[in-house]
């Protein structure tokens, strides 16, 4: 027995042990590290930043080019694929994905796991500068940066029907301005507005009657208006500066430029042949807030501002605003809101779990035990926020994850201690002693089973991309709380406990000490035997057990427990997207739009209560949701897009829930005739669910194909909407192409193409700075000149020897239709094809498994076809990658710090052999409540596996004692050893899920997500404690037995 009789010689128990004397016998010292712990915690926690989600490294960079007036194959050609060449050889970037669109390149990198971000952004930069002859004439500069998350914070919407659109945007600048000047606001964008434009419309006939062509107006403008400074003149009275100041600022201001001088002493000015404008770009679009025309301002943050006092601050300005006559200025989004009522519903939740723990520990424990082991795990809670500063932590949905996924530790913690100290009262001893002895007789395990909890969450701190980044955060947070509940419990917990009398009096010793009595007569007549029973047929038990947990593993793998990566949220806002063929009119996409709106308003006369507090409408872009394919860009203008969005009361002031509106919504929509697409969200999260992948080819044609069948395998899905591909077709378009007579006359492609661009798209002469804005001044046809080509064939244009001909005397116009977009995936032409999921009907995982067998086929049918994961799916396939080779590594040093601690080979397997269970139990709560396995859940049942590890360590502990004091069998020992700590392992169970149940129980959207983990916990804790109880015993002996087989057969 000296190999496993090993828990009661540590040495690292003396040293830790010296302390617990020293608080257990000065009262003052363990108060007064309480006071700090707990007070410091408060002292710290109004002070903690307070956001959604945590802040997260870029890594992704983004080189964007806009190209006006160019078609997706020009910029291919002249853009992105020159960008490609450079980007895809600099050190440290991944993958490189290119989408050419009609006036804009983007080229998006992906950087390396662990290479310096910031080092790829310059070597990108460097690249993209060192390009030749880039970019093409009228493209403009690159903009070359780290992708940011969108910390949209709060959007102030300002309307009015009465005002005129220069006059209601004048209106928005101001309350921008004052946005601006708030202390927590720093940054203010309007969002949908267009950019101010200063227009030179030429008049056709007037060019011609005073022999001007557009391009000479061009020059004369620039020549006309600009700011030039022609050196100094050094006179004996010093330096004089010579500039000419002629820049104009307005539109009025262009009027008078002089475009000819006649002999005869007239001129010719701009205005005669020409109208002039300054008001807005040529862009169709608008935004109405329950049908009044409106602006809206977003108030975005930096990393370092607080979202609720954004919100407090923002809200007071808006209270009061004096708005002009007929203008409202109204919040019309605050997320803060979900956070506020998270955090709210946590801490009344958690005040709630604190007095049930409470009150059920007072039924067992004296009111003095009970009190000081219900406080400690506030104490560690707070005592580890007290260090969120140093570790530069924020209070945010992953912070309270980790809270919670530790709260059965700290419990156990505290409860093993407490319960140890109890026992050795209850035998006699007193004051300090009995604190002290009861305390160091479970030092040893209970301070290696928290180490061994924080080794299982090593791995995620090697975990990458955006989860990957939040989910490091997790292992911080465990770490502090651990560390402070041993803290806790080994110097603060016998501080208190070794001093004065108990302070239970009658009635409630009477009432703790009938639930002793029961406890004792439960634990004595019906576990015990029960236990006996198990531990004398170890075989049986051992395979019931195995039985167990297969079955767990088989109703997870075939998909009757389901598994979703990440749960998407409910919130209090839905949204559908139009997507029509690109080229669509405006006027077809917003009376579309105003259908949807109208099924909206139907929708809330449909449920009681009114749920709808805002309907708004957005034509001409989208408003930026979770997208499974990046085709549909958010921030393009298009006539062919709209998005309605409404915005929902609170929880508690409507009677159905996001998802309910949204189905009845999508209900009284119906189809939309001539829709391309419709996409509707009522969810945040940080997943899209749904299934997405890349195709990638060198042969065009058959990679069109091989989505083709991908899409229509697709489509036949019934669990699956919303099929989209990223082959969208764009606008019409003519293309010109030169005859022998126009090559004859002199034309050249370059020449037919600038004088149609300057007149249809225009010439940009100028870029003027007035006040914020940056503002173009564009010279070209007229609105209604620009809408006609049914004369095109007949637009005259000039020869190099200035005589005008018809344009279809040089040149053949032929009518085709490309694609909207074009995109290549590291050199490779690509194409996306993705679906949304019907979570009632099946999850992205089943999908993915069921489309193995298409993905393989086409891979074999098309050779050289290769697939890529898309967003979410390529951090999951990064995040398996990490965890499959740092959690076995994980599970080593485990079984390393247990077999030193028990001198042993054999009993650290049986440790984690405990752990399974928690997984068994969270799979079957997950199945008997009828909610999907997520990876929140996947962690409840990791931190279960550590109170496992904790309870086992602490039963094999006393185990190897009794082994080690009395010559009893090896039956007797492992029924002994149950017996003494059955009382803390079922307190542990118990408390912890008491603790949890205001979770659990109420059904509130903002801790939906919540919900999964706290299942694992609860129901993984109850399965493992009967694990530790029959299996665990069962295996020692098992264990004993082979030994001493072994040890017979030996000579």
């Amino acid at each position: 027995m000296s190999d496993t009789a090993s828990g009661a010689a540590v040495s690292g128990e003396s040293r830790v042990g010296g302390l617990i004397p020293f608080f257990a016998r000065n009262r003052v010292a363990g108060n007064l590290l309480m006071v700090v712990l707990l007070g410091g915690g408060l002292y710290t926690i109004p002070r903690l930043p307070v956001e959604n989600v945590p802040q997260v490294e870029a890594r992704r960079i983004s080189i964007v080019v806009p190209y006006p007036g160019s078609s997706p194959a020009e910029v291919e050609e002249s853009i992105t694929r020159r960008i490609e060449e450079k980007v895809l050889v600099v050190r440290g970037v991944d993958r490189v994905t290119t989408t050419a669109a009609e006036s804009r390149g983007e080229v998006m990198v992906d950087v390396r796991p662990f290479a310096d971000a910031n080092r790829v952004l310059d070597d990108i930069r460097t690249a993209v500068e060192r390009i030749e002859r880039f970019p093409p004439p009228d493209a403009e500069q690159p903009e070359v940066a780290l992708i940011e998350p969108p910390w949209n914070q709060m959007t102030v919407a300002v309307l009015s029907s009465s005002l005129s659109e220069n006059e209601l945007r004048l209106v928005a600048e101001q309350v921008q301005e004052d946005l601006l000047a708030l202390p927590s606001v720093s940054m203010v964008t309007p969002f949908g507005t267009k950019d101010r434009e200063i227009s030179i419309e030429v008049d056709e006939e007037a060019l011609r009657e005073h022999q001007l062509t557009i391009s000479a107006i061009d020059r004369r403008v620039r020549q006309a208006s600009l700011n030039l400074s022609s050196g100094e003149l050094r006179t004996e009275a010093g330096g004089l500066v010579i500039r000419t100041n002629t820049k104009r600022m307005r539109g009025e201001d262009f009027e008078d430029i002089v475009l000819l001088a006649h002999d005869d002493g007239t001129l010719v000015r701009l205005r005669d042949v020409a109208e002039v404008s300054d008001g807005f770009a040529d862009i169709e679009s608008f935004t109405r807030v329950d049908g009044r025309p409106g602006v809206l301002v977003q108030i975005n943050r930096d990393g370092d501002q607080e979202p609720l006092e954004i919100s407090r601050e923002v809200r007071q300005l808006v209270a009061g605003y004096p708005a002009p006559p007929g203008v409202d200025v109204l919040v019309w989004d605050d997320r803060s809101r979900t956070l506020t009522a998270r955090v709210g519903f946590l801490v009344t939740a958690g005040f709630l779990g604190f007095a049930l723990v409470f009150v059920l520990l007072s039924l067992v424990f004296d009111f003095r035990v009970s009190l000081w082991v219900a406080v400690g795990v506030p104490t560690s809670f707070l005592g580890a926020m007290l260090f969120f500063p140093a570790a530069d932590m924020t209070v945010n949905i992953v912070s309270i994850f980790a809270l919670l996924l530790v709260i059965g530790i700290v419990v156990d913690d505290a409860v093993v201690v407490g319960e140890s100290i109890a026992t050795h009262q209850g035998q006699g001893q007193v004051g300090p002693a009995a604190a002290v002895s009861g305390a160091r007789a479970v030092l040893g395990p209970v301070v290696l089973g928290v180490v061994t909890t924080m080794i299982a969450f090593v791995p995620l701190l090697f975990t990458y991309g955006a989860i990957g980044q939040m989910m490091n955060l997790l292992p911080v947070v465990v770490f502090l709380v651990l560390a402070v509940s041993l803290v806790e419990a080994f110097l603060i917990l016998p501080s208190h406990l070794s001093h004065a009398s108990p302070w239970s009096h009658w009635p409630l010793t009477r009432i703790q000490a009938r639930s002793r009595a029961w406890l004792d007569e439960f634990r004595d007549r019906r576990m015990l035997p029960a236990i006996s029973a198990a531990v004398r047929r170890p075989f049986v038990t051992v395979l019931v057990s195995i039985a167990l947990v297969v079955a767990a593993l088989l109703l997870f793998s075939t998909g009757v427990v389901r598994f979703v990566f990440f749960q998407s949220l409910e919130a209090d806002r839905i949204q559908v997207d139009l997507t029509f063929p690109a080229g669509t009119p405006f006027d077809a996409t917003v009376a579309a739009a105003e259908q949807v709106a109208d099924a909206a308003r139907l929708t809330n006369e449909q449920i009681d209560g009114d749920p709808i507090r805002t309907i708004s409408v957005i034509g001409g872009r989208h408003i930026g949701q979770p997208s499974l394919l990046g085709v549909d860009s958010a921030t393009a203008w298009a006539t062919h897009r709209a998005s309605v969005v409404l915005h929902l009361d609170d929880e508690s002031q409507r009677s159905a829930s996001p998802r309910q509106i949204e189905r009845l919504w999508r209900r009284n929509i119906g189809d939309v005739p001539g829709t391309q697409k419709v996409r509707s969200n009522a969810g945040e999260g940080l997943a899209t669910p749904g299934v997405a992948y890349v195709l990638a080819h060198h042969d065009e044609e058959v990679l069109v194909r091989a989505a083709g069948e991908l899409r229509g395998t697709l489509e036949a899905i019934p669990a699956l909407f919303e099929v989209e591909d990223s082959l969208v077709r764009g606008k019409r378009q003519f293309d010109i192409d030169l005859t022998d007579a126009g090559k004859a006359a002199g034309f050249s492609p370059a020449s037919v193409a600038a004088q149609l661009r300057s007149r249809f798209y225009g010439s940009e002469v100028q870029r003027i700075q007035r006040g914020r804005d940056e503002i173009k001044v564009m010279v070209r046809y007229p609105e209604d000149r620009r809408r006609s080509l049914n004369e095109l064939g007949d637009e005259r244009i000039l020869r190099p020897d200035g005589i005008e001909v018809p344009l279809h005397t040089v040149a053949s116009i032929v009518e085709t239709r490309n694609y909207a977009s074009l995109m290549r995936v590291n050199g490779v032409r690509a194409i996306e094809v993705g679906a949304r999921v019907d979570l009632g009907m099946s999850t992205p995982r089943m999908i993915e498994r069921e489309l193995d067998d298409v993905v393989a086929s086409l891979q074999e049918r098309y050779p050289g076809m290769q697939f890529y994961a898309i967003e979410g799916g390529q951090e999951r396939e990064g995040l398996g990658e990490v965890l499959s080779y740092t959690i076995p590594l994980a599970l080593l040093v485990m079984y390393v710090l247990i077999a030193v601690f028990f001198r042993s080979y054999a009993q650290p397997l049986i440790v984690l052999a405990g752990m399974p269970f928690a997984f068994a139990g969270g799979i079957f709560g997950h199945l008997i409540l009828g909610y999907d396995v997520t990876a929140v859940s996947l962690f409840g049942m990791i931190a279960v596996a550590g109170v496992v590890v904790n309870d086992t360590l602490v039963l094999m502990h006393r185990y190897n004692r009794i082994r080690a004091e009395a010559d009893i069998p090896a039956v007797a020992a492992v029924s002994a050893a149950a017996r003494q700590r059955f009382r803390a392992i079922i307190l542990t169970t118990a408390t912890t899920v008491v603790g949890l149940l205001p979770i659990l129980l109420v059904k509130a959207e903002v801790t939906a997500n919540f919900v999964p983990m706290v299942v694992s916990i609860v129901f993984g804790l109850i399965v493992a404690s009967l694990g530790i109880l029959f299996f665990v015993p069962a295996v020692l002996l098992l264990e004993e037995q082979a030994r001493e087989r072994l040890a017979f057969k030996a000579p």
